[in-house]
């Protein structure tokens, strides 16, 4: 008897887990081209994280960021995706944004903007989901 309530027990657990997963496969993603982003130059988003993480991940962390800047480097990741990095002050750090479709020809030392969701600091700003703004 005291197997059986065992089994039950570990079957519900078993099909929670399913559902939950089967869920968050399929959630709809987010698109921050319906967003309204934070309007910020590259260097100024960079020197509040460099400066104050902890106030920079209360101000940007998780929201849509409009950034303003120039062309670094364009390269592509492991994932086929573009992934841009613009200059700031530092000489060996600064924004890294990942383009969620490919935003075409992006030459070094041009001016771009665009859109993404900032997901944190690890030496580079990083921001996702980028997209470009006209």
């Amino acid at each position: 008897m005291k197997k059986r309530k065992i089994l039950t027990a570990l079957g519900v657990v078993i099909i929670a887990g399913a559902a939950y997963a089967f869920y968050m496969w399929n959630k709809p993603r987010r698109d921050v081209r319906d967003e309204e982003g934070i309007k910020i130059t590259a260097t100024a988003i960079y020197e509040a994280f460099s400066t104050d993480e902890a106030k920079a991940n209360t101000l940007y962390l998780n929201k849509a960021i409009q950034v303003t800047g120039e062309v670094q480097e364009v390269k592509k990741n492991d994932a086929g995706q573009t992934v841009v990095y613009l200059k700031t002050n530092d000489p060996l750090y600064g924004v890294n944004c990942t383009f969620k479709e490919n935003p075409g020809t992006l030459a070094n030392g041009s001016t771009i903007t665009f859109k993404g969701i900032c997901t944190g600091f690890l030496s580079d700003v990083i921001i996702n989901e980028g997209v470009i703004v006209q």
